[in-house]
């Protein structure tokens, strides 16, 4: 994957960046942890989208920030 185009801040201080994983929220047998690939605003929630079909919610009060990062 190329450069990060977006990051999700928590209000504690999380952060879900496109491109990496979840460590320890999603990991099968064999060690694979899918990469967080978008997200959409569903309702009161976040989504967030992983290859591989996952998905997480995360409440939208607790989202402190979306960052859009610069692709130059």
């Amino acid at each position: 994957m190329s450069k990060p185009t977006f990051q999700i801040v928590t209000t504690d201080n999380q952060a879900y960046t496109q491109g990496t994983s979840q460590h320890g929220t999603f990991i099968d047998l064999n060690g694979y942890a899918p990469c967080l690939e978008s997200y959409e605003h569903d309702g009161d929630y976040l989504q967030l989208r992983y290859s591989d079909g996952y998905r997480q919610l995360i409440p939208e009060h607790r989202i402190k920030y979306i960052a859009y990062l610069d692709q130059d």
